[in-house]
């Protein structure tokens, strides 16, 4: 005797495919927000390519030169071993602070509402 046949077929159960991050850990802030990038235009005398690496918070900034075939990976932990041995030279570059509407309108001489509760708003506007 055999057994009754299946009326459907259990499919395969799919998993993701494992990814490599783009966006690294900063080794001197612990944020998340190193990122990566392969100059491929640069090259010296042995072939390898030029890498940088930036923080996007604390500004934390990185030359090195890699192999063509390394990813991104690879280039941050080079980085970071680098970085950790303290054989890589590195610079803190600050972006500019954006100056905020309160430090405007302090500079100016006070905020928008006492200008026009002194007139000189109802003045111009006449």
């Amino acid at each position: 005797m055999a057994r009754r046949r299946r009326k459907y077929k259990k499919q395969p159960l799919l998993r993701p495919i494992p990814r490599l991050p783009s966006v690294f850990e900063c080794p001197n802030c612990g944020v998340q927000m190193v990122s990566v990038k392969k100059i491929k235009e640069e090259r010296n005398e042995l072939g390898q390519v030029k890498a940088v690496v930036r923080c996007g918070k604390c500004g934390l900034y990185g030359e090195l030169w890699v192999p063509d075939i390394f990813q991104s990976v690879d280039i941050y932990h080079r980085f970071l071993d680098m970085y950790l041995e303290g054989e890589l030279e590195v610079e803190l570059i600050k972006k500019p602070e954006k100056i905020s509407t309160e430090e405007s309108n302090a500079s100016s001489g006070g905020s928008l509402g006492e200008y026009w509760e002194s007139g000189e708003g109802a003045k111009e506007e006449a």
